[in-house]
């Protein structure tokens, strides 16, 4: 979380609304566009790793650990802690503030965020809570395209509270079926809902090949031929009905695909600074196999992730069917 806008001391700031959105992109674009408040964003990437329906440190020690275990690009867990602590110290000073103002995207990152905090808005009295929340993606628009989307923000209601926490308790739930009718159903109050929650399920391994979406879109990207990390990364995004995936977690999904017992990509990679590696990419024949369902990923590599409050294991492995998720009895045998 970056608190670098947020000032030490908000006595006598009268009418200041503090706004929270999902990143430092749209914070700062926010900041200079003229509209009054503190700026908060909340990046954490909740559609990776444990997710357990907890507060305070406890939540803080499952996100850090989580950070530690991934070895992303730039992991620093240190920072995450403190920014983390920061962020949060602020959201929970909310009563010093006139409103507070979510501003999320219809993308699963950003559905995922608002659920989150219409959860930690349940037992919430006080100020004004807000939403704004369009198909635009915040970090693209021009700073003078916000004070327009302010004005028409509304008033959050009991109803929109009650099924955000419906949903992220099915969200961080041991059971995950419970997520499932949430993808087939329309939601009046949160309209773009049931899209980012089907697009959840489907990063579930798929019943067919042991993939999940992510995992799939890669290898159909480098069954064309050879590409760049950075290629691969946006011929991937237009697969996307919704871009909901930043660079470092893209490479977090490639690392599962390449650093496991029987590699399905093949990296030839040097490491960059805060930025996807330099080098190729390249479709291994067991990737072939896989993507053409001849073999299974998880026969072949077993699979250990966290799916929200779900940790997926090859002794519980819970399998994705296009319309429903089943407990899949044990994987299949390697192919030969």
């Amino acid at each position: 979380m970056s608190a670098d806008s947020i000032a030490p001391d908000l006595k006598g700031r009268a009418n200041w609304p503090l706004h929270v959105t999902n990143g430092d992109c749209a914070r700062v674009l926010m900041e200079r566009s003229g509209i009054p408040g503190k700026f908060l964003a909340w990046p954490d990437v909740l559609h990776e790793g444990p997710t357990p329906l907890v507060t305070g440190e406890e939540w803080l020690a499952a996100r850090s650990g989580h950070v530690g275990a991934g070895d992303p690009l730039d992991a620093d867990v240190a920072r995450f802690t403190r920014e983390y602590r920061e962020g949060n110290a602020v959201l929970e000073s909310y009563a010093q503030f006139d409103e507070v103002v979510f501003w999320f995207e219809h993308d699963l990152f950003d559905q995922l965020l608002l659920i989150r905090h219409l959860w930690w808005l349940r037992e919430k009295t006080g100020p004004r809570f807000s939403l704004i929340c369009g198909d635009e993606y915040l970090g693209l628009l021009r700073p003078e395209e916000f004070p327009p989307m302010f004005d028409r923000r509304e008033t959050i209601t009991r109803e929109q509270i009650r099924l955000g926490t419906r949903a992220w308790e099915a969200f961080c739930g041991p059971d995950p079926t419970a997520l499932v009718p949430f993808a087939f159903t329309d939601h009046v109050g949160l309209p773009y809902l049931r899209a980012a929650i089907r697009r959840q399920l489907e990063e579930f391994p798929s019943a067919t090949n042991g993939l999940a979406r992510t995992e799939r879109q890669i290898l159909q990207v480098l069954s064309e031929g050879m590409r760049t990390p950075d290629e691969t990364f946006v011929e991937a995004a237009k697969m996307e009905e919704s871009i909901y995936m930043g660079d470092l977690s893209f490479w977090n999904n490639m690392r599962r695909l390449v650093e496991c017992p029987r590699p399905l990509v093949a990296a030839n990679v040097q490491p960059r600074v805060g930025r996807l590696p330099s080098g190729t990419l390249a479709l291994t024949a067991d990737g072939a196999a896989v993507l053409a369902g001849r073999a299974d990923h998880i026969a072949f590599n077993g699979i250990d992730r966290w799916m929200g409050g779900v940790r997926l294991t090859s002794e519980r492995l819970w399998r994705w069917t296009g319309s429903t998720l089943r407990l899949s009895p044990s994987p299949l045998p390697p192919a030969s």
